[in-house]
């Protein structure tokens, strides 16, 4: 038999190689190194609309609520926000109606906060939010697309508070209470693109900090132009840096010179924090991990708070680099000889595992 002989690239094949990969990869391969994913843009039409239709379903057992009950609870609300609401006619002038179903509204007399404390909103639906909203466009029903992690863990939220707040309720003054406190003027207005609106109720000097704080993040979230200056400027807001830090996180790589120096101010814990989420955020969404040298630095430093560090941790591994991995090893030696019950301890020590996985499978060196 004859001898078969070893097939070897040299260095510089493996580098055209790898060039021609990345053109064969076009476009999406380019936006994956680069930049975050392209902006979310809602249906063509929709940031242009002003007038909102409201249709009502109520569950056939709820005889003491009515459609006009429920309209009545929405149209203010909507209307501070700067929307017409159309209740006369079968169908808005601007095509697009919110839909609201109460059919799972609790069905006993009352229930108080220790209802509750038994079981929690998210395994009792009896106890969860009173109403799910729903919108349609031009008679089409049209999923969430920019506030699909909000819309239900809001609701549920609210839902605690209102228990927490008002005490044993009746179904009827539930919901009243749910609507008054459910923010989903500014859901919505995210939603359809309506970044004016938000930013007029942002700046608005009544505007509670709780608010701010999420529409905030719904500009990151939507990844809006017109935020991004926005929260810039709100990097120094002490009540909503924080949040603007972990938004920035959505804009890519254009947020890293901003981020940068506060993660290595370190002045204000909690912002510094927020930094390093927001970069890890970044790290992910681009795979960019020319900051691995400064992350590798501060994770090893003892001395920094270790949320500052678990945060890190979590970015070397959204940017896998296999330079990271020696020193992801020793770290791992040291914190599984510490016995301690924190919970911070506990969420550093997940998040080393998780990157020396990430590393081992998809990190990088100078060969490839």
């Amino acid at each position: 038999m004859s001898k078969v002989r070893a097939f070897r690239i040299n260095k510089w094949t493996k580098v055209v190689i790898g060039a021609w990969c990345l053109l064969a990869l076009g476009e999406n391969a380019v936006a994956q190194l680069s930049d975050l994913r392209h902006s979310r843009v809602p249906l063509p039409g929709l940031s242009d609309t002003s007038r909102v239709g409201i249709s009502v379903e109520i569950g056939p057992t709820q005889n003491f609520i009515n459609p006009a009950f429920i309209i009545a609870a929405l149209q203010p609300r909507l209307e501070r926000m700067g929307y017409s609401v159309v209740r006369a006619s079968t169908h808005s002038p601007d095509g697009l109606w919110l839909q609201v179903d109460c059919q799972s509204l609790p069905e006993k007399k009352s229930f108080s906060p220790r209802d509750i404390s038994r079981s929690s909103l998210r395994k009792a639906p009896g106890f969860g939010p009173p109403c799910q909203i729903a919108y349609s466009y031009h008679r089409e029903v049209i999923p969430w697309k920019n506030v699909d992690r909000f819309i239900y863990s809001e609701s549920v939220s609210t839902m605690k508070e209102v228990v927490q707040i008002a005490g044993t309720l009746k179904p009827r003054e539930c919901v009243k209470q749910f609507f008054r406190l459910y923010d989903f003027p500014v859901l919505l207005a995210a939603e359809w693109g309506h970044v004016n609106r938000l930013l007029h109720v942002l700046n608005h000097p009544d505007t509670q900090v709780s608010r701010q704080r999420l529409i905030i993040k719904l500009l990151g979230e939507t990844q809006a132009d017109k935020g991004y200056p926005v929260l810039l400027a709100k990097l120094r807001d002490g009540p909503v840096a924080r949040e603007a830090a972990e938004a920035l996180g959505f804009f890519g790589l254009r947020a890293q010179s901003h981020l940068l120096p506060i993660l290595q101010d370190g002045s204000d814990l909690q912002l510094q924090t927020a930094a390093a989420k927001g970069l890890g955020m970044i790290a992910a969404a681009t795979g960019n991990s020319q900051h691995t040298l400064l992350y590798m630095k501060m994770v090893a430093d003892s001395t920094l708070d270790i949320r500052v560090r678990t945060e890190l941790v979590w970015a070397l591994g959204k940017a896998p680099d296999m330079q990271a991995l020696p020193m992801l090893l020793r770290l791992e030696q040291h914190i599984w000889t510490d016995h301690s019950h924190d919970p911070h301890l506990q969420e550093f020590r997940e998040a080393v595992d998780w990157t020396i996985r990430e590393v081992k499978q998809g990190g990088h060196g100078d060969d490839y």
